[in-house]
């Protein structure tokens, strides 16, 4: 009889490998997709625009990025530093201001209940944005799984959940690792490039910065007893003059220079100001607010603009009533004949120096302005000294900016003039070895039988911030300077 025996034989168990395997796939596919639908999310739909008093901010986050905090400053550029060590980038534009606002703001810093409501204002606004990104980011780990078929509750919201976390831990180890003095050293792009001295202004000059308000306040309180002193300096003598004209120029948002000239306008009984431009840095409205005093003089103020200048700026002066704005032609003042031309650049966004192609069109353009002229004019103004230079033995007096550099030069017919810096070169003036002082130049006008205004004399005045000091020079022109001598053969 044939027995068959059988024994149970042991097969591997590949079907539990192959399900654990599957949830190992699933659920990386989940985190994957809730980390990519948290990415899509934050960087699309992430910027978040808010007000902040005066400012309108816009803020945004970019993701896996370098540690980067960037500012954007329209339309200087924009300004960027390595703040923190997670892969975030931290962004804000500022695309509005309301100037009202900001200069109602402006007069209650020193009010600590203002100061802390702003600070609680831009703490919740922080806040806000941020709750804004956390949410952004549960709904994109909520769409990723969602989009490749997951319809399981329980794993679309844990896919929110991851794509929270991943952001939280990010944000929170951002703020751990911040460094604000990152901003010492920073980046820069557009027109910022040219100007790193803005920002290397607070390390180099931070003493400067916390005396300077200071100061300029006790030159502004100073000046008038000091130009009174002036007058009465016998040796200088009196010009009795039928017109006084202040040259300035250059003033570069520097509103202790415009408090400057306000007081020089007063105190000497100034009949026209004319500035050869420059009034601004970066030709933005905010620093055409500078401007305002100045329908407080209560005279013809003849604005010839810079290359620092632009039509935002122009727009702004001509809003002023007493302001001229002298972009091409010729005009007459108080009888006083005035030809000019605005830097090429001031019709633009750029500051560069034109080429001198360039320059050369615009003084031709003014040659031609003066060939069509019934008369003369007694006074050429123009910002850059390369337009000048062209109209030697041609005008009497010529006015000019640009260079910062106080001088009166003599060439032929014509007396050349250049005011310097009436702003005391702005804030760049502050990073300077050697100060450069506030500078005009004051212009005595007399008239001769046929009643032409002729030049009887010029006083270069500056003020020196730093030192507390002041100089005067006053030059000597025409009959006045021939009649001295006279005076003195008599003798």
């Amino acid at each position: 009889m044939l027995r068959l025996t059988s024994s149970a034989c042991t097969l591997p168990n590949t079907t539990g490998d192959h399900l654990q395997q599957e949830r190992n796939r699933k659920t990386a596919a989940l985190i994957l997709m809730s980390v990519i639908g948290m990415l899509i999310f934050v960087s699309l739909l992430g910027n978040f625009t808010t007000t902040i008093d005066a400012f309108q901010i816009e803020l945004g986050l970019t993701v896996f990025d370098r540690g980067y905090t960037q500012l954007s400053l329209p339309p200087l550029g924009v300004v960027r530093a390595k703040t923190h060590l997670p892969p975030l980038m931290l962004k804000a534009s500022l695309t509005n201001i309301n100037l009202d606002q900001l200069q109602r703001g402006l007069g209650r810093l020193d009010d600590e209940t203002y100061v802390e409501e702003l600070r609680q204002d831009t703490r919740r606004k922080i806040n806000m944005f941020i709750a804004r990104l956390l949410a952004l980011a549960f709904l994109g780990g909520v769409a990723g799984p969602y989009l490749i078929g997951e319809r399981n509750r329980r794993r679309i919201l844990i896919g929110g959940l991851i794509g929270i976390l991943l952001l939280g831990g990010l944000l929170s180890a951002s703020y751990a690792t911040y460094q604000p003095l990152a901003f010492m050293n920073p980046e820069f792009e557009g027109i910022l490039t040219a100007a790193p001295w803005m920002f290397g202004l607070v390390e180099e000059t931070l003493f400067k910065v916390r005396t300077l308000g200071e100061q300029l306040e006790l030159i502004a309180v100073n000046l008038n007893e000091l130009f009174i002193q002036v007058e009465l300096l016998k040796p200088l003598g009196t010009v009795a003059g039928d017109l006084k004209v202040a040259h300035i120029s250059d003033l570069h948002n520097n509103p202790a220079g415009m408090d400057f000239v306000s007081q020089v306008v007063a105190t000497f009984g100034v009949d026209i100001v004319i500035d050869t431009g420059d009034l601004t840095d970066f030709g933005t409205q905010i620093e055409a607010e500078l401007a305002a005093p100045i329908e407080n003089f209560g005279i013809p103020y003849v604005f010839v603009p810079g290359n620092h200048d632009s039509p935002q700026v122009i727009e702004r002066m001509q809003e002023i009533p007493n302001v001229i704005v002298l972009e091409e032609g010729l005009i007459s003042v108080k009888g006083l004949r005035i030809a000019g031309i605005a830097d090429p650049s001031s019709h633009g966004p750029e500051m560069t120096v034109g080429p001198e192609r360039v320059l050369n069109e615009y003084a031709l353009r003014l040659d031609r302005i003066l060939d069509e002229a019934t008369e003369p004019p007694h006074i050429v103004a123009v910002h850059n000294p390369g337009i000048a230079s062209r109209f030697t033995n041609r005008v009497n007096v010529v006015l000019t900016g640009h260079n910062h550099q106080v001088n009166i030069t003599e060439r032929g017919d014509s007396v050349m003039i250049n005011a310097g810096t009436t702003g005391a070169s702005g804030i760049r003036g502050l990073q300077a070895r050697r100060e450069t002082p506030f500078s005009l130049i004051l212009l005595h006008w007399g008239k001769q039988s046929d009643g032409e205004f002729y030049l009887k004399a010029a006083d270069i005045i500056r003020v020196f911030q730093f030192q507390s000091g002041f100089s005067l020079e006053r030059r000597m022109f025409g009959s006045v300077r021939a009649d001295e001598e006279t005076e003195e053969e008599l003798e």
